[in-house]
C-alpha cells in the first residue's frame, strides 16, 4: 500500500478542490433531478462518483491505482456496497442522494481525523 503524506498542504488544497468540484456537480445534479432529467444527469453522476472514489482514496492517503476501498480505514458504513447500488443504478434520484449521504459522511470522517491527527502532532512526547 503506498501512502500519501496526511498533513501536506498540497493534500488539504486537493481535498478542498475535491470538494468545491463535487459541489458544483451537486448543484447541477439538484437540478436534473428537479426537472426529472436523467439523461443530463447521468454523466455528472458518474463524474461525481469519481470524485468520491478519490476522496475516500485521499483521506485515506491511500494510492487509488494500488489499493481498494477494503484497504481503507476511514470510510461510512457500508459503502462498498452503497456504491454499487449507485455504479448501476447512476440515473436514479436514490443513487444521487446515497452519494451526497457517503460525501457528507465522508467529509464528517476525514475532518475528525485531521483534528485528531492536529492534536497529536502537538502533543509532547
Amino acid at each position: 500500500m503506498e501512502e500519501l503524506n496526511t498533513l501536506s498542504v498540497d493534500h488539504e488544497i486537493t481535498v478542498g478542490e475535491l470538494l468545491n468540484e463535487w459541489n458544483q456537480c451537486k448543484e447541477q445534479l439538484d437540478s436534473h433531478f428537479k426537472n426529472r432529467d436523467s439523461k443530463l444527469a447521468e454523466p455528472l453522476m458518474r463524474r461525481a462518483i469519481s470524485l468520491f472514489e478519490q476522496f475516500l482514496f485521499l483521506s485515506n492517503s491511500l494510492s487509488q491505482e494500488t489499493c481498494s476501498i477494503k484497504d481503507c480505514k476511514i470510510k461510512p458504513v457500508n459503502v462498498e456496497e452503497r456504491l454499487d447500488f449507485i455504479l448501476l443504478r447512476p440515473k436514479l434520484f436514490h443513487s444521487y442522494k446515497q452519494l451526497a449521504e457517503l460525501f457528507a459522511e465522508q467529509e464528517k470522517q476525514f475532518a475528525k481525523q485531521a483534528v485528531l491527527n492536529k492534536t497529536k502532532s502537538k502533543r509532547p512526547e
